[in-house]
């Protein structure tokens, strides 16, 4: 038997985790294997973070990928340790709609001040314009923008979206939980990553 494996293989450390995510203990080691792929560097810098979520996921935005994994490294010590990751992809990949809103703001909200600023929702958003009508300068698309996602999200009218006013909008209407930039795997990406990574990355890639 394996050092710190149980007897049924997975590690005493997947079992631990587990208890906190929406993972088998099976699946919680494959994700571990993931986390560190040369068995040598417990701590997952921004580099490799990125590399997974562009590599594996399709994501392309620099500014949101950096902020998402300031969120995932929960203790802020500047990497992402194994349970960190673990943890923070049980809600990347099945996530409760109000784990997903507890993320999703927590990525948009970049200084960590509880609201969503005018000024972070141009900047933001400015990212998502990818195609300027003719003869429209992208500053003002961009304000325009930003006023209508303020009449959907800023319930109380203080020119700012705090965490209530964007949960309570969300769960009324849930498409709005991204309105501020992709920070959740697409459906086809997740998909196929969650039918693969026990193969790629578990314990059936060593049978």
């Amino acid at each position: 038997m394996a050092k710190n494996a149980t007897y049924k293989g997975y590690s005493k450390q997947a079992e631990k985790i587990a208890k906190n995510t929406h993972f088998t203990c099976e699946e919680v080691d494959a994700l571990l294997a993931l986390h560190d792929s040369t068995g040598n560097s417990p701590r997952m810098d921004g580099n490799r973070f990125r590399d997974i979520m562009h590599g594996i996921f399709g994501m392309t935005d620099e500014v949101l990928m950096e902020c998402m994994y300031q969120v995932f490294d929960m203790d802020q010590d500047g990497a992402v340790g194994p349970e960190e990751f673990v943890v923070g992809m049980s809600v990347f990949l099945r996530g409760t709609l109000e784990e997903k809103i507890d993320y999703c703001f927590s990525v948009y909200d970049h200084n960590g001040d509880g609201y969503v600023s005018r000024d972070e929702m141009f900047h933001q958003l400015k990212t998502a314009v990818v195609n300027l009508p003719p003869g429209e300068e992208l500053d003002e698309v961009v304000k325009d923008m930003v006023e209508m996602v303020c009449r959907k999200l800023d319930i109380d009218h203080d020119g700012r979206v705090s965490f209530s006013d964007y949960a309570t909008a969300v769960a009324a209407e849930p498409l709005l939980l991204e309105v501020f930039g992709t920070v959740l795997p697409e459906n086809q990406e997740r998909e196929a990553f969650l039918s693969t990574f026990l193969e790629k990355y578990g314990l059936r890639s060593q049978m």
